[in-house]
């Protein structure tokens, strides 16, 4: 079997666990959030969140390693391919889309996860609440960036 199709399996398995987490932030985690109030919310969050962030961390970290072994590989390191054709365009956009996406999750993500004291009883209720609006947002944000690098990668699929 070659080596690429592995590869591919990999990078296509995160994507989609990656999307599907996203799914479940915005659909289960953060309406169950919004239930709880004060102490209540801060426990939710210091114990759901940073196992969600975690995974989110370790799968955009495959999605984002798969995906540049594929465009090295497809591209043969000839990145000038990526601006000609649908095909070229659709996983330039895509690629372009996913690496802003993955270091707002790295940068971004990780400051809430930090403000919200992951294991420190002493956070502020002002701290959990600003973080819950901000959970009412950038999931939604990323859902639809998701969304689009899906679309943009099955445009691409048929148009090779």
């Amino acid at each position: 079997m070659d080596w690429l199709v592995f590869v591919r399996w990999i990078h296509v398995l995160a994507a989609s666990a990656w999307f599907g987490e996203v799914l479940v932030i915005n659909v289960v985690l953060v309406p169950t959030l919004s239930r709880y109030a004060g102490p209540a919310r801060r426990e939710f969050l210091s114990t759901v969140f940073p196992r969600v962030f975690r995974l989110a961390s370790v799968l955009a970290g495959t999605v984002a390693a798969t995906g540049a072994v594929l465009i090295y590989r497809y591209t043969g390191g000839d990145f000038r391919v990526l601006t000609d054709g649908r095909w070229g365009l659709c996983i330039l956009a895509g690629a372009t889309l996913g690496g802003i996406l993955i270091s707002f999750h790295f940068f971004m993500e990780d400051r809430l996860a930090r403000r919200v004291g992951i294991g420190r009883p002493d956070v502020s209720d002002d701290a959990v609440e600003d973080v819950h609006t901000k959970l009412k947002i950038v999931p939604r944000v990323g859902l639809a960036v998701i969304s689009t690098i899906y679309f943009l990668m099955m445009l691409a699929v048929r148009s090779a």
